[in-house]
């Protein structure tokens, strides 16, 4: 028996027929070798595509020979290589999707925390402003304006600079030099505050020197040294003051934290938190159910929805939002188990709540009120499936299925899954898709899936096409007797368009490969 190496130098998972019919998976960057009739001897070598079995191909070889999976299998070759190309484009348009949803997001929550910080700055400012400077100020023009009639007054009046002289220094001290503490005390107005402390100081210093020339000229120059000595130490302060940056201390940090959890709630309350949009127009179409897998997808759909360019009746209710965990109890008249929606809706109450379906629930009412056709959007190429017998059983169903789905925890701690991933598992990309999955997700799911008994398998397999609430949704529409259109979740996704691969033989037409659609088979 001779072998034959093959390569996989794509980015997607493999799989090599053996002699005995089985198939070999074969994960980027790796290598395997497989038994040929011998070295003398052609044998037909086939491969398909892991996650797409029916792209398949194959080549005529001897024993002893070397193949690359982006090179010797012809027109399979070529597909593969147009479909790493598609997922590349993919992954990066994902990954700058959702990079600027975080700079978004990050810049509205910093809006949000420097409003509440510019909100106390300016009181702060306006309070020390006019407690510490302002009224000082007038009280000590109006000390060196008045002329002593004797020695007493003349050193009453001095006297009467000192206090107002400290509280001058003490706001000066408070303006700083535009470090992290005077910042955080006066947020954006901490430039206007240091300008308005310098121009007040400055006016004081003038103050004091007419005060100074007026006592001197009546013969009391003595009275210098009761306002000057304060002056300068309030002075030397100030110039020390400027050369130190003091950093905020732990109470401040924790109020600016604190802030900032309070503006990430606001953000989240504002931006991210949806409870739906339909419009009153009979016919139109309204998104009644949306798989909110699809999150490039979903923030489309929401921000069409607020500006009034599609109806909605999808609520999201997310962590961090007024509502989020809260529950709503059933009314008697539907007759549903439980002490809140959770129970028919998931088998058991939730910690996020349920409240979403009672807002849910009244915007199907208006939309079906107003003569609305509803839209239930699948996951792709799975439209009508993933339904559950009823609402009667949706809650059941679900438990069902996180019964099932938590034996992939346990299974990604097997020796099986640990061999998985000595054989190259661990090489597959883990950068999101559109839809929240990636080639190593995909891969350890179809993994887990095959650790599962048959009837378990066929379990999950029949629950792809909605998400969980969505079953939940879809049967009540159903149980309410609400006439609804099934739409594929694609129609909102990106396409990829088409591409030629152009052989280098003139004489050979040009292949023509969807970068969406390439399922055909390919073989050599």
């Amino acid at each position: 028996m001779a072998a034959v190496s093959v390569t996989n130098d794509l980015q997607a998972p493999l799989e090599v027929k053996l002699q005995n019919g089985e198939w070999q998976i074969v994960y980027p960057q790796k290598c395997f070798d497989v038994e040929v009739s011998g070295e003398a001897s052609v044998s037909l070598l086939e491969v398909r595509l892991r996650e797409s079995p029916e792209v398949t191909g194959g080549c005529q070889v001897a024993g002893g020979s070397s193949l690359r999976a982006s090179l010797d299998f012809g027109a399979f070759s070529q597909q593969c290589k147009g479909r790493d190309r598609a997922e590349a484009r993919e992954l990066a348009r994902e990954a700058e999707r959702r990079k600027e949803a975080q700079e978004r997001t990050e810049a509205m929550i910093q809006e949000a925390a420097a409003k509440r910080r510019n909100a106390d700055g300016f009181g702060l400012a306006v309070f020390v402003g006019t407690l510490f400077l302002g009224l000082p100020l007038i009280l000590l023009v109006l000390c060196s304006a008045v002329p002593p009639e004797s020695a007493v007054a003349a050193a009453l009046l001095a006297s009467a600079t000192v206090p107002l002289c400290c509280c001058i220094s003490t706001a000066s001290i408070l303006g700083g030099n535009g470090d992290s503490d005077a910042r955080f005390m006066f947020g954006k107005y901490e430039i206007a505050f240091g300008v308005g402390v310098r121009l007040v100081s400055l006016l004081a210093l003038m103050s004091f020197a007419g005060m100074t020339a007026r006592h001197t000229l009546q013969g009391y120059w003595w009275t210098a040294f009761i306002v000057w000595p304060v002056a300068v130490c309030g002075g030397v302060m100030f110039c020390v003051r400027c050369l130190v940056d003091v950093e905020m201390d732990d109470k401040q940090r924790k109020t600016l934290e604190r802030e900032r959890e309070e503006a990430h709630c606001e953000v989240s309350n504002r931006s991210i938190r949806f409870e739906g949009s339909v419009l009153s127009e009979p016919g139109c179409p309204c998104v009644a159910s949306w798989p909110g897998k699809y999150e490039g997808a979903w923030e489309s759909l929401v921000s069409q929805g607020r500006h009034g360019e599609v109806s909605a009746a999808v609520v999201f209710l997310p962590e961090g939002t007024d509502d989020y965990g809260a529950h709503d109890s059933i009314p008697l008249a539907y007759g549903s188990p439980g002490s809140c929606w959770c129970t028919p809706l998931y088998g058991e109450e939730k910690p996020w709540g349920c409240r979403w379906f009672t807002k849910w629930r009244e915007n199907i009412e208006t939309a079906v009120a107003s003569g609305a056709e509803l839209e239930v959007y699948y996951f792709q190429n799975r439209v009508g499936k993933g339904k559950v017998e009823s609402f009667d059983t949706a809650g059941d169903d679900n438990l069902c299925r996180e019964k099932v789905n938590k034996k992939q925890k346990d299974f990604e701690e097997s020796p099986e899954f640990k061999q998985a991933l000595d054989a190259g598992l661990g090489n597959l990309s883990k950068e999101p898709r559109g839809d929240g999955s990636s080639q190593y997700s995909r891969e350890a799911r179809r993994l887990f899936l095959a650790s599962l008994s048959e009837t378990e398998r066929e379990y999950l397999a029949t629950s792809e096409g909605l998400g969980n609430s969505q079953k939940a949704e879809v049967a009540w529409l159903q149980k309410k007797g609400y006439a609804y259109w099934e739409v594929d979740v694609s129609t909102w996704l990106p396409g990829e368009g088409v591409e030629r691969y152009v052989p280098a033989s003139a004489e050979q037409q040009p292949q023509l490969l969807d970068r969406q659609d390439d399922t055909a088979s390919a073989s050599v």
